[in-house]
């Protein structure tokens, strides 16, 4: 299978950092994204040899304290580029075989090393982390270049038992200027607790990048190119890229499995068959890759005290249960807060606003489907869960085919009709979004898909603008221009946009208190009010 990059602009953001850091300005980076997203992708596409910065990449797992330990030390010695004999993997290379080829080019790193030794032997883990740290300014200098330190899922630092792990780490952020730290993590929650709290300290600043949305072009792209001779592939590509875009793994597996079937001639006589067969055979069945792994981030979630009832609450909301009211209905209000803070704690839910929802879109079609039927006693593979999986993927192809026959005008238009008094933050900004009893729509743009639409209900009447190419600073004073035209004056000015606004617009509608909707927030609302 063949690699693309699908997020082009957050690749060309890290390079552009990387490139700064090594004419010397610094800014760390934190890479945050739920598992599948991409993160260790970008990682690796910046481990490009180069002359001007030391690159010293260390990926996390569940492992012995000592095991990372070792793996860390070679991964410092091999940063300073080939040794005398051919490169191989890492794990092909003993510590000791590394120290003796790296000794005559590296002998204070060597030796500094060495010292680590005896630690790891009397289990002195938390220690010899220190240590270890403090190996990489010794290479600076032998090597005369600045350093990119680079941990993978960082988070397991703690899982692994090492004493003041983040204290230490914390340390070195700030008064190391010629290390860079980028850092990783599928726990999106606790770590960006644990920036906050134990490592943006004085000088250590992180920037923060979301994997959120994927380059949804490229991303069709790759989708045909993987399916390319199978019947029906080009109309599946965009339902996949809008399910499946924003995680890449998925999209890897789906693709794998659907391809295995189309080769086998199972069920490829048509695309939706073919679809439901590959989405049953990794989600639905009991010996699934994607069933394995949604069942395995709910594993631990029962054995809390409150558990069990998480579980209870992941349900309902995976199956459209957006507020606490509605949850305090259907499972009761006492402990609900800890309930839910549970599953914000394990990047199971999330809330927008007073709205909840599950964001991983392979999760909460497990969870709504299998998990609800094993709830119920049902036999794992039984024609029930089978059935149940059907059609919950029916429901959302059919909604997505419904959706994208209407213009993007239309699909905001529908939008909105459905807001129902959710309260919701986007664009930064927290509002209610009103039930509307009527909406009129002022055509402005055919060619551009723009239109103006006037919503009122409760009192309030919004106006919004809706445009499907990008918006500039006229688009945005004509549309100021029409709002302070209404009679009575809009309490709220909304402006949507489907390709985003360029900057000069954007600043120039927070100027005259316009809400931005874009490609992220879109998402969340049409998410929520279950839209494709």
């Amino acid at each position: 299978m063949t690699v693309t990059n699908l997020r082009p602009q957050l690749a060309q953001h890290l390079r552009q950092r990387l490139d700064a850091f090594g004419e010397g300005f610094r800014h760390n980076l934190a890479l945050l994204g739920p598992p599948g997203s991409g993160k260790t992708f970008q990682l690796q596409q910046l481990m490009v040899p180069t002359s001007s910065v030391l690159i010293v990449y260390c990926p996390l797992f569940r492992e012995s304290a000592r095991s990372f330990l070792r793996r860390f030390l070679c991964a410092i010695v091999q940063a300073a580029g080939p040794l005398e004999e051919p490169a191989r993997a890492p794990a092909e290379f003993s510590l000791e075989l590394l120290l003796q080829r790296a000794e005559p080019r590296l002998p204070k790193t060597v030796a500094a090393i060495r010292n680590i030794e005896p630690l790891l032997g009397r289990h002195l883990y938390g220690e010899a982390f220190s240590r270890a740290l403090d190996t990489i300014p010794v290479l600076v200098q032998e090597c005369a270049r600045p350093c990119v330190l680079m941990l993978d899922e960082f988070l397991f630092l703690e899982e692994l038992g090492l004493v003041h792990a983040f204290h230490e780490l914390g340390k070195r952020v700030m008064t190391w200027p010629k290390t860079l730290f980028i850092l990783s993590s599928s726990s999106v929650h606790r770590a960006k607790t644990i920036l906050r709290e134990r490592l943006q300290l004085l000088f250590g600043q992180f920037e923060l990048l979301t994997l959120d949305l994927v380059d949804a072009d490229q991303a069709a792209a790759w989708i045909r190119q993987e399916l390319r001779g199978i019947r029906g592939a080009k109309a599946m590509s965009p339902f996949l890229t809008q399910w499946l875009g924003d995680y890449p793994w998925y999209l890897v597996v789906f693709l794998r499995r659907l391809r295995e079937l189309a080769t086998l001639g199972q069920r490829a006589e048509g695309t939706e068959a073919l679809f439901l067969q590959t989405a049953w055979d990794l989600l639905g069945s009991a010996g699934g890759t994607l069933h394995q792994w949604c069942s395995s981030r709910i594993d631990n979630l029962s054995h809390g005290r409150v558990g069990a009832r998480a579980l209870e609450a992941l349900i309902h909301i995976a199956c459209g249960a957006r507020t606490m009211t509605d949850l305090g209905k259907r499972i009761g209000r006492g402990g609900l807060s800890e309930t839910l803070q549970l599953l914000v704690e394990r990047d199971l839910a999330r809330r927008n606003g007073t709205c909840w929802m599950v964001p991983d879109p392979i999760l909460r079609c497990w969870v709504s489907t299998v998990l609800l039927a094993q709830r119920s006693h049902a036999h794992p593979d039984g024609a029930d869960v089978r059935h149940r999986v059907e059609e919950n993927l029916r429901t959302r192809w059919a909604e997505w085919m419904r959706t994208t026959q209407l213009s993007f005008p239309d699909q905001v238009t529908a939008l909105f009709g459905k807001f129902c008094d959710d309260t919701v933050s986007l664009d930064s900004k927290t509002g209610r979004l009103p039930k509307f009893q009527t909406i009129a729509t002022h055509p402005l743009d055919p060619a551009a898909e723009a239109v103006y639409l006037v919503a009122e209900g409760q009192g309030k009447r919004w106006c919004a603008s809706v445009q499907a190419t990008p918006i500039g600073e006229g688009a945005i004073a004509e549309f100021d221009a029409f709002c302070r035209a209404q009679n009575p004056k809009p309490s709220r000015k909304v402006v949507v946009g489907k390709a985003g606004l360029e900057e000069n617009a954007r600043l120039l509608a927070k100027a005259v208190n316009m809400w931005v909707w874009e490609g992220e927030d879109l998402n969340v609302l049409m998410g929520l009010y279950g839209q494709a």
